[in-house]
């Protein structure tokens, strides 16, 4: 009996390390993005090169990125000490406002000072300035959550009602109100336009509430080398039907125009494939491969807040001078240089960061 008790507390409160490499990697193929499709699109005839389709595509959609950030983050609250909902929404609330911090040292701030210069207010402020992206859709998911929990809902009511919430967002996307504030608010639940809002709250909730739902089943379970065994089985059938289809029928064929943000609840399931089937293969590694042989990923994920605002403000500064200012085309190796680079400076300032924050509690 004790065994079992100290094994079922090891679950309830340690880090999940196959958790931490499915993050680990979400981040790194986010970063090699990220520079491909902000600096990419100032060379001419972008849109038919395999290299922007790679780091669009692949790194940025299809290989674990923000469909696994959100599933980690559904995951990480089952195991999260303060889970109450008073402290899901009061960090949601933190999250969300920090999404519009961002938003102003990545791209407003050169936004506002060059219509300062020009004298003018143009649309692209807005959107710099407002633009919702994937803290502020963690952050609604927070508050939403919390309030879920208060009302006394399950993890299994919460992955039924983001079922129901995806297949009305995979309905009714691509709203027009006419106004950028309108479709602003609006866009925080279900897709309007691209200046005003991504990953709508009814699209994306299924990944937290599929996070959520897994990682109560693993909490309660005495066997998680058999749970992960079915889960490997399962995923990687679906991972492997969803991909020949992709290839047949083209990329995100199963959304409403293709859209990767107005995800459908089909393209969901395929796209959660992916995660769970990695998720369970780091399971599996780890049991083969001393933990502490993965430290720099580990470190990476712990930091993982850290590093995505750090590369972004990177990102917005090199875009903004070399790129608009100085007008600027980088080639492709150049940018997947800077990606690489990106990497490394983004996670090794961020653990000076933390470092530093540490030591200043200390």
């Amino acid at each position: 009996m004790k065994t079992k008790r100290l094994k079922a507390e090891v679950r309830e409160t340690s880090r999940r390390p196959e958790l931490e490499l499915l993050k680990a990697l979400a981040i790194i193929s986010m970063i090699l993005c990220h520079p491909v499709i902000r600096l990419g699109i100032h060379n001419p005839g972008y849109e038919n090169e395999f290299l922007f389709f790679l780091g669009e595509e692949i790194f940025g959609k299809y290989l674990c990125v923000t469909h696994a950030f959100m599933f980690a983050m559904g995951f990480g609250m089952i195991f999260m000490r303060k889970s109450e909902p008073k402290d899901l929404m009061l960090r949601g609330v933190k999250i969300y406002l920090l999404g519009y911090a961002l938003n102003f040292f990545r791209y407003g701030i050169y936004s506002l000072a060059e219509g300062v210069i020009a004298g003018e207010f143009r649309s692209d402020i807005l959107e710099a300035l407002f633009g919702m992206d994937i803290l502020h859709f963690a952050g609604l998911a927070l508050i939403i959550t919390g309030f879920l929990k208060k009302l006394k809902f399950r993890e299994v009511h919460m992955l039924a009602i983001s079922g129901i919430l995806s297949v009305i967002g995979s309905i009714i996307p691509f709203i027009d109100t006419g106004n950028y504030a309108g479709n602003w608010f609006l866009g925080h639940f279900v897709f309007t336009k691209f200046d005003a809002c991504c990953f709508p709250f009814f699209n994306w909730y299924i990944f937290v509430a599929a996070g959520m739902f897994f990682g109560s089943i693993l909490r309660r379970t005495e066997e998680p080398d058999r749970l992960y065994k079915r889960l490997m089985i399962v995923s990687c059938c679906i991972m492997v039907v969803y991909i020949v289809l992709t290839f047949c029928f083209g990329v995100f064929f199963l959304c409403r125009d293709r859209e990767y943000y107005a995800t459908s609840l089909l393209e969901s399931i395929g796209l959660l494939s992916i995660d769970l089937s990695l998720l369970s293969a780091f399971y599996f590694l780890l049991k083969r491969v001393p933990v502490s042989k993965f430290r720099v990923f580990l470190d990476m994920s712990r930091n993982i807040t850290l590093i995505y605002i750090i590369h972004w403000c990177i990102i917005g500064f090199v875009d903004s001078i070399f790129c608009f200012m100085f007008e600027i085309s980088f080639p492709w190796p150049v940018i997947y240089l800077f990606g690489v680079i990106l990497i490394v400076l983004s996670g090794w300032l961020a653990k000076l960061w933390a470092k530093r924050k540490q030591s200043a509690k200390a």
